[in-house]
Parts: structure tokens; C-alpha cells; sequence
């Protein structure tokens, strides 16, 4: 019954394991890691890819199959939803169809959606904090903001050692947990303000 949720959040664990291994070779190795786009070994960038396209894929599937419970009823949410769930989308095409054409030809949309990402996926969990069944993916979510400036913060500290990658594990986690907590929800939680508007 919660296979689609399940598989989101075993995607978005293995996708972020390659992400801070990536930002952890790129601190520590001047070598090229394999799953480099430029110079990696071809398999595993193309496995890279898919990865990427099937955790993508599965989250917006997340966000779609558990509209209702998600949005409760706030036209905020839905629309912030709405748009979170057709950028992953996008970026699931992205990298599919990457491994048979120019990268180069779908860099500028990949970079705008990606960026995308960490903005309405961090709306969205602001959205959701005040709701109890959900708190815990919505600050995750949320966190995905301030670790991007923690990030920076340790560039400038340890030259070598920013990357997306942590930022990143924060997003995926957190819209895979909340794809386990709506599914894992029997009954509708309202937050504070639906209970007070319906008094």
C-alpha cells in the first residue's frame, strides 16, 4: 500500500549518499569521480543520471498522489505543491534524456529548475510547519534554505567543501517523509489557522 512512498524515500537515501560522497570526494580527491559528466566513466554517469530521474520522479509522484492530505484545503499549498511537483518532473525528463542528447542543450533549464527546487520545496515546508502530522519532513524541507548558507559559511571556512549535496539530502529526505507521513495518515490533521477560521 506504501510502495510508491517507500521507494520515494530508498531514492532519495541513495541519491543522498551520492550527494555529500560527491561532496566529499571533490574535498578530498583531485582525481575525477566516476560519475562526473566530464571525464567519468559512461556507465556510471548514465546510472547517475537515472537515479537522479527515478528519485525526481517518484517525489513528484509523492506530491501528486497525496494532494488532498498535503494541501488540506489551503489554495496556498496546492498551487506551492502543484509547481514543486511539475519542476521535479521537469528535472526527471532532464535527466533522462541527458544520456542521449547534449548536455549542454538542457543546462540552462536544469540550473533554473534545480534552483527552483530548493525555493518552492522550502515554501512548501514553511506551509506545512504548523501542521503536527507533517512538522517533521516541513522542517527538513525548510532546512534545505539555511544549510544552502551554511554551505557558503564552510566554503569560505574549508575551501573545497561547499557543495549542493547537503542542501540537497535535506530537500529529498524531506519530501520523501512527507509522502510517508500523509500515506501514514488515517485521518486529516488541520492546523491551527483551518480551526480557527472554521470556529
Amino acid at each position: 500500500m506504501m510502495q510508491l512512498e517507500r521507494a520515494a524515500l530508498g531514492a532519495a537515501v541513495a541519491l543522498s549518499v551520492l550527494s555529500i560522497g560527491d561532496a566529499v570526494w571533490r574535498a578530498t580527491s583531485e582525481a575525477v569521480a566516476p560519475w562526473d559528466t566530464e571525464g567519468g566513466t559512461t556507465w556510471v554517469v548514465v546510472a547517475t543520471n537515472l537515479l537522479m530521474a527515478v528519485t525526481f520522479a517518484l517525489l513528484a509522484a509523492v506530491l501528486v498522489r497525496h494532494a488532498r492530505r498535503i494541501d488540506d484545503g489551503s489554495a496556498a499549498r496546492r498551487w506551492i505543491r502543484r509547481l514543486l511537483a511539475a519542476d521535479l518532473a521537469v528535472l526527471a525528463s532532464g535527466f533522462v534524456v541527458v544520456n542521449v542528447i547534449d548536455p549542454e542543450s538542457v543546462g540552462t533549464v536544469a540550473g533554473v529548475t534545480f534552483l527552483a527546487m530548493f525555493a518552492l520545496g522550502a515554501a512548501l515546508g514553511a506551509a506545512l510547519l504548523r501542521r503536527p502530522d507533517v512538522r517533521l519532513p516541513a522542517a527538513l524541507m525548510v532546512a534545505a534554505i539555511p544549510v544552502i548558507g551554511l554551505t557558503f559559511a564552510l566554503e569560505a571556512l574549508a575551501p573545497g567543501w561547499g557543495h549542493p549535496g547537503y542542501a540537497e539530502t535535506a530537500l529529498y529526505l524531506g519530501i520523501a517523509m512527507l509522502g510517508l507521513a500523509a500515506a501514514g495518515s488515517g485521518t486529516r490533521t488541520p492546523d491551527r489557522a483551518t480551526v480557527g477560521a472554521r470556529r
